[in-house]
């Protein structure tokens, strides 16, 4: 199976290494203490990539694009909120996309390895709801997927996964 990483994220998020920019986005009153995403994605997508490349879960889906979503998401209105439980099977594709999301409040200030773990449970969520959707994909195995997923993670060490360490 082929496994890709689409980004999409607030103004309001600001990435470990990169400098902050004077335009940081904030609601309402002074601008608070905005913290920092701590994992670097890129690295998360090729090790998820290389463990399930050699593995399939029916033979209607050759390409899993989970769609991480980080920010502020009530703030940003129906930017987030229309895409909060979003699934799309891509027949002609052979794809199927699928939609995680972060909550910036909510992860903002934990330490790299509590960011990891809320990573990890944002792409099973969005692999989860796949099982939800009006029109699932013939012959593709969520749950199959999801626990191949969990397996994945039991052998991986947060560390590996900030910004910096790759």
């Amino acid at each position: 199976m082929n496994f890709h990483i689409r980004t999409s994220t607030g103004g309001e998020v600001i990435f470990d290494g990169i400098p902050t920019s004077p335009a940081t986005v904030h609601y309402g009153g002074p601008p608070p203490e905005t913290g920092r995403w701590r994992v670097d994605i890129p690295a998360f997508e090729d090790f998820c990539a290389r463990h399930l490349a050699p593995v399939q879960f029916g033979t209607s889906i050759d390409t899993y694009y989970f769609g991480l979503e980080i920010a502020e998401l009530d703030g940003w209105g129906d930017t987030f909120t229309a895409t909060r439980n979003y699934c799309s099977h891509r027949p002609k594709m052979r794809a199927l996309v699928s939609v995680g999301q972060l909550e910036w409040a909510e992860v903002k200030h934990l330490p790299c390895e509590a960011q990891v773990a809320a990573l990890w449970d944002a792409l099973l969520s969005s692999i989860e709801q796949v099982a939800t959707m009006k029109r699932q994909p013939k012959d593709f195995d969520a749950f199959a997927m999801a626990d191949a997923v969990r397996l994945i993670r039991a052998s991986s060490e947060a560390s590996m996964f900030a910004i910096g360490q790759g």
